[in-house]
């Protein structure tokens, strides 16, 4: 799967999602709610890419096998 999906993106991700549990865990009042955001941000974003690589790994079946 990890040949389907642009790394940097992949990359990006998972940082966002990590640091946004870490403020989550370490900040008080408002840092909470942009902890949640953040990681909000980045499990957004690797769902996206779970649905890209599943398109990809479909397009490339296609090419292979023209006639289904």
């Amino acid at each position: 799967m990890l040949d389907l999906v642009p790394r940097p993106w992949l990359i990006v991700g998972v940082v966002l999602l990590l640091a946004g549990v870490v403020v989550s865990v370490v900040a008080d009042g408002k840092g909470d709610v942009v902890g949640f955001g953040v990681a909000g941000a980045g499990a957004i974003l690797l769902v996206g890419l779970a649905f890209y690589a599943v398109g990809r790994s479909e397009d490339r079946d296609r090419e292979q096998r023209p006639g289904g």
